[in-house]
């Protein structure tokens, strides 16, 4: 986040899809007490107790989804999301909402699964078969994206590739990891889990133990100054 972000003390940030608030944290720390961070979900009850745990005072939560983003805020110098975009249905109003929220100069920073990717593999070829709660998601594509942008307001995008090791002590926790963070069926053991990870990802030791690389794609943008 604080590569691909690169939030400076004093900015205005909307994060879309905060979820937990992991990233709302940090954000806010780095932004500082002259700063704002507003955090949106459509659903805020883990974000409860936020904005008073907030260590500079500088979080505001809202409830909105992407795609209608209604909020009494406007004029940030960043939009940020990780891993929401692809459960949003209507990409073209969110993306429409996320420019009308913006400055002219400020950027679009999007962390999240694009189609084609090993990740987007894995989803759809295990995770949709495996997950008790369901799979019904849409992954960008990098030229849908480029369509997006063009379509409502940002320059072209760029995309990098990010991967992410999650380090274990032992190769059999991973198994065990992903069967409970993706509420897996009672007919899927903890070893099916593993042998996905292994097939469409990759499982390797390292010097401590065992990673799970984790594959994601970062798409920025900026939002033209003129025209």
């Amino acid at each position: 986040m604080k590569r691909c972000l690169a939030p400076r003390p004093g900015e205005r940030i909307l994060e879309v899809g905060a979820g937990n608030g992991y990233f709302s944290t940090a954000i806010a720390e780095c932004l500082g007490p002259d700063g704002l961070l507003v955090a949106s979900d459509p659903s805020v009850d883990q974000l409860s107790g936020l904005e008073a745990d907030s260590t500079h005072g500088n979080i505001r939560v809202v409830p909105a989804s992407a795609d209608v983003l209604d909020i009494p805020f406007s004029g940030f110098d960043a939009v940020w999301s990780r891993g929401a975009i692809h459960h949003v249905t209507d990409k073209t109003s969110a993306f429409t909402r996320f420019s009308a929220l913006a400055r002219p100069g400020g950027r679009l920073v999007i962390a999240d699964i694009f189609a084609g990717t090993p990740l987007a593999r894995y989803f759809d070829g295990f995770i949709a078969r495996s997950c008790s709660t369901g799979h019904e998601v849409a992954f960008l594509s990098h030229e849908f994206a480029e369509s997006l942008c063009a379509l409502t307001g940002w320059g072209q995008p760029t995309f990098d590739e990010v991967i992410t090791p999650w380090e274990f002590r032992n190769r059999e926790d991973i198994g065990r990891f992903l069967q409970l963070l993706f509420s897996a069926k009672p007919d899927y053991s903890a070893e099916d889990c593993l042998a996905a990870a292994d097939h469409y990802l990759s499982v390797s030791e390292t010097a401590s133990g065992w990673a799970l690389m984790w594959p994601m794609t970062v798409m920025t943008a900026i939002r033209p100054t003129h025209g």
